[in-house]
């Protein structure tokens, strides 16, 4: 017979409330925990300051809300970007726990705990959010709960910017670099060339008329048109090709020489300018056999045997032999004699001024040098080391750092001279090669702009304290800039004082110098003017570690906000 088992009602009643019961007060328990460690966070905004946050983690639990036999493991994590980084956990343990000695939670009156925590800050971090892991231990088990969020207003960094704010450099460096003979920042030069019949010193109309002048002569009248322009030198490089006709007339090229001066000075209205300058604005030199420049132009050519003919016209026994020789190859080698030749019998000219600097712009220069981008240069700019120099140094203002470096390779060869070495320091700073630069501004070193430009590099590579006394020099807003980066703040302070601030940039760090120095009224000024010329910079001053101290002055924060 089957049998039914029948369970009567008030048993059936009292399981249902025992399961109830149970589940309602594990519940109870585990949002209670959840509620307490979400606790709060102090400060309400964290802040990165010297690239540690620190802030204090408080949790409270109300009376008979810990039990008396738990060990609670909390884990604050913080989130950002696609990475996690653990922070050091919290183990809280109730009153009857006898395998550990955490700090106690009574159960009866209950009690709060606070932590303070820090933690490094990481690039990402000012969008971060913290949560927490939770880990309930009863003797030899444990149960994770749900994760808490914390705190989600992430990160505000305060910062020593380094070298830029807003794309505009802290510390200019090698943009205001000295170099020789150049007064001010922007040089250019206009450029050209004029060619000779074979051995004559007439310059035919066409030549007159040639693409060449013709370009010359435009880029010239928007110099002349400039008022701030200003002309410095004019150099003119006569060369003679060395042929029978040429090599044997002695005066030559002398006189090609007073022929293109003569025009270029009606040609260019010069004679106002030469008056002023006296006798050193033009600068002359003569080649009456230029066998370099053919040497180069043969090495360039397409002419067979052209290393044998080099090679035998270098190891003839005396002039008089090479001459032979040469006037031998030219009846042989068409090439030689209607191409070569031709473009020996010239004068080269190099026409320098320079403008006065332009502040955060950049600067287009007439830079004219035809011969220059040709396949067969010509080679009478290779043997006079002021030429060379001052073609690099139009070469560095337009930031062709490697045909500098050629140029100045070219010049050093010629002659040791500290003006050379302190452009070559320049351009291979620029080239990134700052060990090879210092060897050079220590060559160079009996020039000032040397010593400053030392300084410079010096603070490029953070060592502030050895550069001071080199931008002592030139002081300028760089040599602040080294005092401030020093801790130097009252003499940076004075510094500013001295060359009297001009841009926003100046009036930014004259403000952060007073910062420093707890010079209240003079940071307000001097940040209020710089932004107001450039408004921008409030991202930056509002996080700058610098006024951090100042963060709950109402002046400063009207300024930043």
């Amino acid at each position: 017979m089957k049998r039914t088992l029948w369970i009567t009602t008030p048993v059936l009643s009292a399981f249902i409330w025992l399961i109830c019961g149970c589940q309602s007060f594990k519940q109870m328990q585990k949002e209670t925990i959840e509620t307490a460690v979400t606790g709060y966070i102090i400060p309400q905004q964290l802040e990165a300051v010297n690239g540690v946050v620190t802030f204090t983690y408080t949790i409270h639990f109300a009376p008979k809300e810990f039990n008396k036999k738990t060990i609670l493991k909390i884990t604050p994590k913080i989130q950002y970007n696609n990475q996690t980084m653990d922070m050091q956990s919290i183990f809280l343990q109730g009153e009857h726990v006898r395998t550990s000695s955490y700090p106690v939670i009574s159960h009866k009156t209950g009690s709060s705990f606070s932590q303070q925590i820090s933690f490094p800050f990481k690039p990402g971090m000012e969008n971060g959010i913290i949560w927490a892991d939770i880990e309930t231990i009863h003797g030899k088990k444990s149960v994770f709960l749900t994760p808490v969020m914390l705190y989600e207003n992430g990160i505000k960094v305060w910062q020593q910017p380094a070298f830029t704010l807003n794309g505009i450099n802290y510390i200019p460096a090698m943009t205001e670099t000295i170099v020789k003979d150049i007064p001010a920042t922007a040089v250019g030069v206009v450029s050209g060339y004029l060619m000779f019949p074979l051995g004559q010193s007439t310059i035919t109309p066409s030549e007159q008329r040639s693409t060449i002048m013709t370009q010359a002569t435009k880029a010239m009248e928007e110099v002349l048109a400039d008022k701030n322009a200003t002309l410095t030198n004019l150099f003119i490089y006569v060369s003679n090709s060395p042929e029978g006709t040429e090599r044997l007339n002695s005066n030559l090229a002398t006189n090609r020489f007073q022929a293109t001066k003569n025009f270029l000075v009606k040609k260019f209205k010069l004679s106002d300018t030469i008056a002023k300058h006296k006798s050193k604005f033009i600068v002359q030199q003569t080649v009456d056999e230029n066998w370099n420049g053919l040497y180069a132009l043969l090495e360039n050519s397409n002419i067979s045997n052209k290393a044998a003919i080099i090679k035998e016209l270098k190891n003839a026994t005396n002039a008089t032999a090479r001459g032979q020789l040469i006037d031998k190859y030219i009846t042989q080698i068409p090439e030689l004699k209607n191409v070569i030749l031709p473009i020996l019998r010239r004068a080269d000219f190099y026409l320098f001024y320079t403008e006065p600097a332009v502040v955060e712009e950049e600067i287009e220069l007439t830079y004219f040098v035809p011969q220059l981008e040709e396949k067969t240069p010509a080679a009478t700019a290779q043997s006079n080391w002021q030429l060379l120099n001052n073609l690099a140094v139009v070469a560095i203002h337009n930031r062709d750092y490697h045909k500098a470096k050629k140029l100045l390779e070219a010049a050093i060869a010629l002659k040791e001279d500290a003006s050379i070495n302190n452009n070559l320091g320049i351009v291979h700073a620029q080239l990134g090669h700052k060990q090879t630069a210092s060897q050079y501004f220590n060559k160079a070193q009996l020039r000032k702009e040397a010593r400053y430009n030392m300084g410079l590099l010096l603070a490029q590579n953070e060592e502030y304290k050895k550069a001071i006394p080199y931008l002592k020099e030139y002081p300028n807003d760089n040599l602040a800039f080294a005092q401030l980066m020093n801790n130097d703040n009252h003499a940076a302070l004075e510094t500013f004082h001295k060359i009297k601030a001009k841009n926003a940039l100046d009036y930014y760090l004259m403000a952060v110098a007073a910062a420093r120095t707890k010079n209240k009224s003079e940071m307000t000024t001097s940040l209020t003017k710089a932004l107001q010329m450039q408004p921008a910079l409030k991202k930056w001053a509002a996080s700058d570690i610098a006024f951090y101290p100042y963060k709950e002055d109402p002046t400063y924060l009207n300024l930043v906000r």
